[in-house]
């Protein structure tokens, strides 16, 4: 497994970034929902840089360590907030298998709009972002998640 590690700087650029592509296309969302937990700080980032103040949070559980998924995705908390007739920005770090994007994606039908905003987007998902900076294939190690990854990565060899 080959391994792509941003540093917290190139994270911010990707936002910067990623904040001003949506802006050129013209979407406003009413409210920014990051995915727990892999979307949080992306969902921060561009809440800052997209001068959006209205940031909700949902869960939806799928990886159980580097390489290894549920066999499904499942919601295990619902966004924290009204979205019906809202204009939605839903944001993870990656789509990956795109399995959870998707599921998240579709829970949102009372929602005016919504598009996704990932930082990464890797080739094989199944779910491809409206919005995304990098593609890759690799595993990505974020900066919030070194330790976590590395812990699980231990556990998997012993």
């Amino acid at each position: 497994m080959k391994f792509l590690k941003p540093t917290w700087a190139e994270i911010d650029t990707m936002c910067e970034e990623l904040a001003l592509t949506i802006e050129k296309s013209g979407f406003k969302p009413d409210v920014i929902v990051g995915i727990a937990r892999g979307g949080w700080v992306p969902a921060r980032l561009l809440s800052d840089k997209m001068n959006n103040e209205h940031v909700a949070s949902m869960r939806v559980e799928f990886y159980t360590a580097p390489g290894v998924t549920n066999r499904v995705p499942k919601i295990t908390q619902p966004v924290s907030t009204d979205v019906k007739g809202k204009r939605v920005l839903l944001v993870d770090d990656v789509s990956d298998t795109g399995h959870s994007l998707e599921v998240a994606f579709k829970s949102f039908a009372d929602a005016k709009e919504v598009r996704t905003a990932t930082l990464h987007y890797k080739p094989h998902s199944v779910f491809k972002p409206d919005y995304f900076i990098g593609t890759t294939s690799d595993w990505i190690v974020y900066p919030w998640e070194v330790n976590e990854t590395e812990r699980k990565l231990k556990g998997k060899k012993a």
